[in-house]
This record gives C-alpha cells, sequence and structure tokens, in this order.
C-alpha cells in the first residue's frame, strides 16, 4: 500500500506491479492490517508530521483510541516519532518512516527473507483485507450520501467499475502495469515531495479533495468440462 494510495490499502500497495512502492516489512504489514490504521496513517501521510490530537480531530475520532493504534504503528515501524517538529522533549509528533508500503505475490521486489516467509504472505493477505474493508466503509457512506440528497459540486463524484475480463496473463499483466502507472501519475498531483497535501491545490484549477482508490484484478480457475456439476454436463 502507498501511503493513502498506492496500496492494496492506503499507504499499502497490494499486486505485483506497484513497482514505485517501498516494500514493507512483515512487522509494518502486521501494524497495518487495520482498516482504521490505514486511516491514521493516510491522515498523517497528509499532515506530514502529526500529533495524536491533530489525527484524533480530523477523523473525529477518541484521542485515546488514536494514541493506542499510533503506538502500534510505531512499534511496528510505520510510524517514526519526528523530534525537529515537537515543542518539548514531552511533545509526541509522528510522521511515516517511509512515502509507500508495498506488499503482494511479486516477491522479487521484497527481502528474500520476508518473500519466502509464508508468514510475510499471510500479513500481506491480511493488509489487503483491511485495504478492501478501508474502501467499502468510505463506499457505504458515499451511497449513504449521495441517496439522502443530491450531490453538489465538489462532494462524492465517486464511481466504480465493477465486472470481469477474459484476458491471458502477459495481458492482466500489461493492465496492472497501465492502471499503476496512471495511478501513481495522479497521485503526485496536488502533493509534496513527500506526499504530503500542497496548500493552494497548485495542480488544480479549483479545490482538490481526496479520493480512496483500490485496483483489484483477482483471476479465476473456471472448472473444466470433466468438472462440471453432474446437472450441468452435455
Amino acid at each position: 500500500m502507498s501511503a493513502g494510495d498506492e496500496t492494496g490499502a492506503p499507504g499499502a500497495s497490494g499486486d505485483d506491479t506497484m513497482q514505485s512502492a517501498q516494500p514493507a516489512t512483515r512487522a509494518q504489514l502486521r501494524a497495518l492490517a487495520h482498516p482504521l490504521r490505514l486511516e491514521i496513517i493516510d491522515e498523517v501521510r497528509r499532515r506530514g508530521t502529526a500529533r495524536a490530537a491533530d489525527v484524533a480531530e480530523g477523523l473525529s475520532l477518541p484521542a485515546n483510541s488514536v494514541s493506542y493504534h499510533l503506538r502500534i504503528l510505531a512499534r511496528g515501524g510505520v510510524l517514526e516519532e519526528a523530534p525537529e517538529a515537537a515543542r518539548d522533549r514531552r511533545d509526541r509528533v509522528w510522521r511515516l518512516t517511509q512515502k509507500t508500503f508495498g506488499f503482494g505475490s511479486d516477491t522479487e521486489s521484497l527481502d528474500d527473507a520476508d518473500g519466502a516467509d509464508p508468514e510475510y504472505m499471510d500479513a500481506s493477505g491480511a493488509t489487503s483485507l483491511a485495504a478492501v474493508d478501508w474502501m467499502r466503509t468510505a463506499w457505504a457512506r458515499e451511497v449513504a450520501r449521495s441517496t439522502s440528497r443530491p450531490t453538489t459540486p465538489g462532494e462524492g463524484l465517486g464511481s466504480m467499475y465493477a465486472g470481469t475480463l477474459r484476458l491471458s496473463r502477459e495481458q492482466a499483466t500489461a493492465l496492472n502495469r497501465t492502471v499503476q502507472s496512471e495511478i501513481t501519475r495522479y497521485s503526485e498531483l496536488n502533493r509534496d515531495e513527500q506526499g504530503g497535501d500542497t496548500p493552494g491545490d497548485p495542480d488544480s484549477e479549483g479545490e482538490a479533495l481526496t479520493y480512496r482508490v483500490l485496483w483489484a484484478a483477482v483471476g479465476e480457475q473456471h472448472a473444466g468440462p470433466d468438472d462440471a456439476p453432474q446437472g450441468r454436463r452435455g
């Protein structure tokens, strides 16, 4: 997941085409495998540095709950303290340890020890499912908002395509790379080099909104004629 944009999650990327994402460690993935933590790291990324109170205010969450999740993310190596932004020694300010957290089945892009470890792949799968839940929550809010009252300009604009494609592995790989390339290109708009929001949205003619993006393509193995249910043969 990239921090917010290239994820099999926000802050995470989940397939083998996420070439721009920095690989995540197993400890990082374990810390990221929670939809609320994906929201938290995106809030920290957006701000550049943030205190627990900042994140709690931005996400409308209790400060003690945010502090708990921040500690888990820090222990997992997703966050680190930013002492240069602190007011004093007691002031805890956080930042991401890296811009993106890539993961998936492409073990060539990962550390050999982690990539060959079944526990790493389990952690990767758990983070992928957290990213799906993270998107599902946002889409449920979008549907509720659009059905309760007409969408006004600058609000909503969510879109979804669901269907199937008939592709070879090579074609699927090419499609994944094309989609990821475009997501990466657009993810750099209206943001600084560290991924934080740029004041004034310089790459946009109007006000920029934050969009959650999740790209997933799953290959299905269909049964052959000999494996068809008895009632469907012939």
